[in-house]
């Protein structure tokens, strides 16, 4: 007996799917603004657990801008601190193609995130307005691969697990994801 799935909905993450990044240009940035080297720079902030609290919604952005300067021993004017730190992005067009062409289908972004690299997308690329919903761990208040966010993916999707396609570029995610019963 085979079965049948109809695919409702595809769900994309938005780093290294849909824009690549690359945090070490960001750390390349900070460096013209601190004592530390760009690996030092690298280990301070994303070893730290900084990044992960923006993400998860746990820290606002301007106790993380505090942070963050403090850890790295920088004085930069906030405005500015938010250049170096979004200004890492370049949009992967052979996405944006295959997200154009899924209009027949709810389209959903769920992303592990902060409030400023998803504004700064969200301006900067219009293919992010297609989206019917946008699921983001700095809202949702967990990062994946937590259960969590793929439970609120599939709650605004109105959706049944099989009838969603997840596509991320991280395998410990989409495992997350199969798990639950979405093809990823």
């Amino acid at each position: 007996m085979t079965s049948n799935k109809i695919i409702t909905t595809v769900i994309f993450d938005l780093g290294q799917v849909i824009v690549t990044f690359d945090h070490m240009q960001l750390c390349r940035r900070a460096a013209a603004y601190c004592p530390h080297a760009p690996e030092e720079i690298f280990t301070r902030m994303f070893h730290s657990g900084l990044v992960h609290q923006f993400e998860t919604g746990a820290m606002e952005p301007n106790e993380f801008y505090r942070e963050v300067c403090h850890t790295l021993d920088m004085q930069l004017p906030c405005g500015q601190f938010k250049t170096v730190w979004n200004t890492i992005f370049t949009l992967n067009t052979d996405t944006v193609g295959i997200i154009e062409r899924l209009s027949g289908f709810k389209r959903l972004l769920l992303s592990n995130t902060n409030c400023w690299h998803f504004d700064y997308c969200f301006e900067s690329y219009p293919v992010l307005k297609l989206f019917d919903d946008w699921i983001l761990s700095y809202k949702v208040g967990a990062c994946k691969p937590d259960q969590k966010i793929f439970e609120t993916a599939l709650a605004r999707a109105a959706a049944r697990p099989q009838e969603c396609v997840f596509i991320d570029d991280i395998e410990q995610y989409t495992d997350a994801a199969r798990s639950l019963g979405i093809t990823a």
